[in-house]
This record gives structure tokens, C-alpha cells and sequence, in this order.
């Protein structure tokens, strides 16, 4: 990476990774709670319902949330996402959630969720009883076999649970929440999609043909080169970049 490179992803990263960013993105839900384990519910949620279109990804996240009724663990520790199965007896031949998630889909997170909590003070403790591993890895052990979820060893570069990742490990306190140390912000791999993963290609940032994990492994590997220790403040930076591509070049 050129030194002109770093320069200016370092300059995007530091004009969007600020509190202005919180209320256009997905994240926003989760910045509505305080208790870790209401924050670990919501944005995990978030995550996996985070395909498609910004607007409808906020829609469907803001339904998702009033059906919590504001209290996300108790939601899942309490098992009142029991309503969810009357929804989906009532929606007959069209299950559907959102997207290609049925509301069968939604229930089964929802019960596993609530068998983590059971077993586990909080996602992070669950997360850390695993056996050693990757972190991405590990949540993908986690909650393996349900739909939304890339199997440990494809080529997936399992955006979602990257980005959920970033938000309960990265520490400035910007917009991430950082509550989850037991993992250094340095284990974490850069949400990848195709779109990021084509503006990564033209910086440079990889030489791979799809975006796969292993792509997304040596974006993350380029971006430490500007963010060190930090990768994934390179996210912030690549949305910067994107945004104003030609005051970025």
C-alpha cells in the first residue's frame, strides 16, 4: 500500500467513524440499550437480518425490535419469542420473515440464543468456553447448523458475523461498543461484501478473484498496514472512500 494510500484512508477513517454514523446504520439498534446482554441480543440479531437494502434492513430491525419490546434478553431469556410461532402459523404458506428467513428461521436463532443464556452469563462468556479458535470461528461453532450462518471451513467470508465482531470488539468508543474484551480488535477480519470487496480490488488491497474469506483475510492483513493493531477501523475508511471517490483520489 502506498504511503498516499494510507494517508487517505486514514483521513476517511477518521471523518466517518464518529457518533454521526451510528443513526443511518444498522448498528443503531443495539446503541439503544446499556446492559451488555440486551446490547449482545440486539446487535446479533441486527447482523444476521443485515442483507439487502439499507432502508429495508432498518425497517426490518425496527419491527424485529418493537416485537422485543425493548428488552432484547429478557425477549430471549424468558422465551417470549414464543409469539413468533403464532406469527408464523398465522403467515401459512407465506412464511416468510425477511428475504429467504422464514419465521421457523427466526424462532430456531431465537431458541438457541436462549439455550446460550442459559448456560451463559453473557455471548462473550459462551464465546470463550469454546474451544480455542478464531473468534469468527468460534460464533460460527456457536450457532452452526442454523440458516444465515457459513459453515467453519467454506469459503464464506461471513459478513454479518465480521460485522457483528466489529461492533462488540472494537474499542474507540465511536461508534462500536467494545464491550467484549476478551478479544483484541487485532483477531478481527473486515466485513466483506461484494461491493466493498470491488472498490478493495481497485486499491489494491487484494488480488483475489471473489470475495471470499480468504479474501477478506488479506484485506484485513493490507489494512493493518494503516491501521495497526486496528484493522477494521479500515471499514470506516473504505465507506469514506467509497462515498467521495473522487475527493478520495
Amino acid at each position: 500500500m502506498t504511503p498516499d494510500t494510507i494517508h487517505t484512508l486514514c483521513r476517511w477513517a477518521a471523518q466517518y467513524n464518529t457518533r454521526d454514523f451510528i443513526a443511518k446504520d444498522p448498528v443503531q439498534f443495539p446503541h439503544r440499550f446499556t446492559d451488555q446482554r440486551d446490547i449482545e441480543v440486539s446487535a446479533f440479531l441486527t447482523a444476521w437480518l443485515s442483507y439487502g437494502r439499507r432502508e429495508h434492513i432498518l425497517l426490518k430491525a425496527e419491527e424485529l425490535h418493537r416485537l422485543m419490546g425493548g428488552e432484547p434478553y429478557e425477549f430471549i431469556r424468558h422465551a417470549r419469542f414464543m409469539e413468533i410461532r403464532r406469527r408464523a402459523s398465522q403467515a401459512g404458506s407465506r412464511n416468510t420473515f425477511y428475504r429467504f428467513y422464514t419465521y421457523a428461521d427466526l424462532l430456531a436463532l431465537c431458541e438457541r440464543l436462549h439455550q446460550i443464556y442459559t448456560d451463559y452469563e453473557t455471548m462473550e462468556a459462551a464465546l470463550q468456553a469454546m474451544p480455542p479458535a478464531p473468534p469468527l470461528e468460534r460464533l460460527q461453532l456457536l450457532f452452526a447448523n442454523l440458516k444465515g450462518i457459513p459453515v467453519v471451513g467454506g469459503s464464506s467470508a461471513c459478513k454479518r458475523l465480521a460485522m457483528f465482531l466489529r461492533w462488540m470488539v472494537r474499542r474507540d468508543g465511536a461508534v462500536d461498543f467494545g464491550i467484549w474484551r476478551s478479544i483484541s480488535p487485532a483477531e478481527l477480519i473486515i466485513p466483506l461484501d461484494t461491493h466493498v470487496f470491488q472498490l478493495s480490488c481497485r486499491l489494491g488491497l487484494t488480488r483475489r478473484s471473489s470475495a471470499t474469506k480468504q479474501a477478506a483475510i488479506e484485506i484485513t492483513e493490507a489494512l493493518a498496514e494503516a491501521f495497526p493493531g486496528d484493522p477494521c477501523l479500515g471499514d470506516f475508511a473504505l465507506f469514506g472512500y467509497d462515498i467521495a471517490p473522487s475527493v478520495a483520489k
